[in-house]
């Protein structure tokens, strides 16, 4: 809450020196996505490098998870990956506030269905972006079935994030997007689709086959070798997969800018008696000084169009 000195600030001076204010203004937004499509693939790739040198796994196409169970690498691997949750997050947010955007600027018959399906969209995007985290902070030898609710949060909630922002995207043609990039995440949305239905159908029966020692070193000796490389190269690419769908809004990004947050402060319906001072910030600024007491204590004021009703506004303290 804003906090001024009321003796050193009178209303010509506060109404003059806010409105001078501006928002601070984040451009570049499309760095959000560019930065999960580098640093995801990243990732993996730096941990597997480790992985292979510190022979923790094996060359022959390892699960993901498989690169970052050991330590140092699973260290760097748990880092790394909260911070492209955090990107993803932040990316989900960014398209959810686009979409709203444009659909309020722009209305249209298709208005109403895509703002409902962008809410949904928002949550979808959150979980998958928090099944990320899980799977960087609870490692499979260590809390499976954490690990793996994380897994079926990232790839599944995904898979359906991806589906759903490849529905939107058709809708919103040609206004926000493309008919050809509408394109490109249908064929992104289906490829994960098949990846995710044979990963988690080869991956039990791998398992099933399985009489090793460790599964995080997987020979053909083993046994079930051959559904365990299918299950391996499915979760591969569908990394990819959601990799390059997060690249996709990196061009609509380009187009827009963000303005720091306004903050409101909500008022009580009966009247501001724990407080006495009142301004509007931003364009429509006016202040509200006590002027005098009634016999019942009562303050009155100059000029305010609505103190109960306001969209923005801050409080000022005695």
């Amino acid at each position: 809450m804003f906090r001024f000195n009321k003796k050193s600030v009178g209303p010509s001076r506060l109404s003059h020196s806010h409105r001078q204010t501006k928002r601070m203004v984040l451009a570049k937004i499309y760095f959000l996505p560019l930065a999960v499509f580098i640093l995801l693939p990243g990732t993996f790739i730096l941990t597997y490098v480790i992985s292979i040198l510190l022979r923790d796994v094996e060359v022959g196409f390892p699960y993901i998870s498989d690169t970052g169970t050991y330590v140092p690498e699973s260290c760097i691997f748990g880092q790394l990956l909260n911070l492209v949750a955090s990107l993803i997050a932040a990316t989900v947010y960014v398209r959810y506030k686009q979409v709203e955007q444009y659909y309020r600027d722009h209305l249209s018959n298709e208005s109403r269905l895509v703002l409902r399906l962008n809410m949904v969209g928002l949550w979808l995007g959150w979980i998958a972006a928090f099944g990320v985290s899980l799977v960087a902070n609870f490692q499979e030898t260590s809390v499976f079935i954490i690990h793996m609710i994380g897994a079926m949060m990232a790839f599944g909630i995904g898979m359906f994030y991806a589906w759903l922002q490849t529905l939107m995207s058709y809708y919103m043609f040609p206004l926000v997007n493309s008919l050809l990039m509408a394109r490109l995440r249908l064929v992104l949305s289906i490829v994960s689709t098949v990846c995710f239905i044979i990963l988690n159908v080869a991956t039990p029966l791998s398992l099933q086959q399985f009489h090793g020692k460790d599964k995080t070193k997987w020979y053909q000796k083993d046994g079930g070798f051959a559904s365990h490389v299918i299950a391996t190269v499915s979760e591969w690419i569908l990394a990819l997969a959601f990799d390059l769908y997060f690249l996709s809004f990196v061009r609509e990004l380009q187009n827009i800018t963000m303005a720091s947050p306004k903050v409101i402060f909500l008022t009580e319906e009966t009247g501001m008696s724990s407080t006495s001072d009142i301004y509007h910030s931003e364009d429509n600024l006016e202040v509200a000084f006590p002027k005098s007491r009634g016999s019942m204590g009562s303050v009155t004021t100059e000029t305010v169009n609505s103190i109960n009703s306001v969209t923005t506004e801050a409080v000022i303290h005695r």
